[in-house]
């Protein structure tokens, strides 16, 4: 799964130019306008997140809800559970597969957080890319209107199973789009489930690291640099041995 994740926009963001993307220029104006989306260190479920995706021929990126309400949803309740969409249930499922064919975009993220499973202990793990760069997250979106007229724009972000680095932290992991996936993913003309599943495969394990962080990062309330610092795993664990994604 992927429940808490980094993005920290840089005026010396990694531009994809190979493929005909420059993120620093697709996401600077909405930074501009929304400055909370600039820095953030710890972002969870039910916050917005920066969703790039092709609309009529030209990226754009706009803040989502993390966490996918369909068109046809008669309420707001199901986000909560829909901000993850496995790679093996978006052609089938009915929450996924408007989306699927019609809406999808990226998230880009620096890194995310995992909890290992080491004895009685669970400890945060930070993932990041091995270069440096930016993550590209294959993500679905839809538009919803509430009771009072006003949209509301959310996301999922997909999930595969976890490649032989991930494997020893957790069993799924975030679908990465490399610069060909990437391409295809963000073109709309291309519907067919068949077609776009094929790109859902675990990234290559040579492109990841890891260390682990400290127990800060367990409460949203933390949103510092100081959640992504290296630690040594006994300083991570907790006296309970029990560490929970959404302690307050």
């Amino acid at each position: 799964m992927c429940g808490a994740f980094v993005y920290v926009y840089s005026e010396d963001h990694p531009d994809r130019l190979e493929a005909g993307f420059n993120w620093r220029a697709i996401v600077s104006d909405l930074v501009d306008q929304r400055p909370d989306l600039r820095s953030r260190f710890n972002i969870r479920p039910t916050q917005d997140v920066v969703v790039v995706f092709n609309e009529s021929g030209r990226l754009v990126a706009k803040p989502m809800r993390w966490g996918l309400i369909p068109s046809w949803s008669k309420n707001e309740k199901m986000y909560r559970n829909t901000f993850n969409a496995r790679d093996d249930r978006v052609a089938g499922s009915a929450i996924w597969r408007y989306s699927l064919g019609r809406k999808r975009g990226i998230v880009l993220a620096n890194g995310f957080f995992e909890w290992k499973k080491t004895g009685d202990f669970k400890h945060p793990m930070y993932i990041t890319p091995k270069e440096d760069e930016v993550f590209q997250f294959a993500a679905l979106y839809d538009s919803w209107i509430n009771k009072r007229g006003e949209k509301i724009d959310s996301c999922a972000i997909v999930t595969t199973p976890s490649n032989a680095f991930m494997s020893s932290i957790h069993d799924r992991m975030p679908m990465i789009l490399d610069s060909q996936s990437l391409s295809i993913w963000l073109e709309p003309t291309i519907t067919e489930p068949d077609r776009l599943r094929s790109l859902l495969i675990p990234a290559s394990e040579d492109l990841l690291r890891a260390h682990p962080v400290s127990n800060e990062v367990n409460s949203y309330k933390n949103d510092s640099p100081n959640v992504i610092t290296p630690i040594s795993i006994a300083k991570s664990q907790r006296t309970d041995g029990q560490l929970h994604l959404f302690d307050q």
